[in-house]
């Protein structure tokens, strides 16, 4: 008896350092796996929060385009034009200005223009483009001829075509 006493008691020690070791197994296998979550929803976050930059960008691009479409409503390309050449001082070099066509795009108005433009200087040309890009008309520039002028090489003639889209 007495020996089974003494095998008794070795048998408890060794039974709580079993139940130690299988619940601090447990507890590594559960925090390797939180870890590895938490690795997973930070990259989550990281490409959400990229895809959060590309998506403010394109929509602040995007309401630009709704103002300028916006602020177009029911004007004609050439007022539009003589304006825009009016505000660089370019309306005594504007040749012509002659409507081409007008098509409904998806619920809006495309009219197109071809514009000619005689004796300009390079500056005064990207002076141009860029007033044409940051008004507030939603006007493309589909094509640009760009020609030397013969009477003084450093001045171009210019032949645009120009389309404004607005709403009908």
């Amino acid at each position: 008896m007495k020996q089974y006493l003494k095998e008794r008691k070795l048998i408890y020690p060794f039974t709580a350092m079993l139940i130690l070791l299988l619940i601090a197994t447990s507890i590594a296998v559960y925090f390797s796996a939180a870890r590895k979550e938490l690795e997973g929803l930070k990259t989550r976050r990281d490409e959400m929060v990229m895809l959060k930059g590309e998506f403010l960008s394109l929509r602040t691009r995007i309401d630009s385009i709704e103002r300028k479409k916006n602020l177009a409503k029911g004007s004609s390309i050439i007022p539009a034009l003589e304006d825009l050449f009016a505000s660089l001082g370019l309306k005594n070099r504007l040749k012509s200005i002659k409507p081409v066509a007008n098509r409904e795009v998806s619920g809006n108005v495309e009219e197109e223009a071809e514009v000619s433009v005689e004796k300009i200087s390079m500056n005064e040309m990207v002076n141009l483009f860029y007033k044409a890009e940051n008004t507030n008309m939603l006007l493309v520039l589909k094509k640009a001829d760009i020609k030397t002028s013969f009477e003084k090489p450093d001045l171009f003639n210019l032949t645009l075509i120009i389309s404004l889209l607005h709403e009908r």
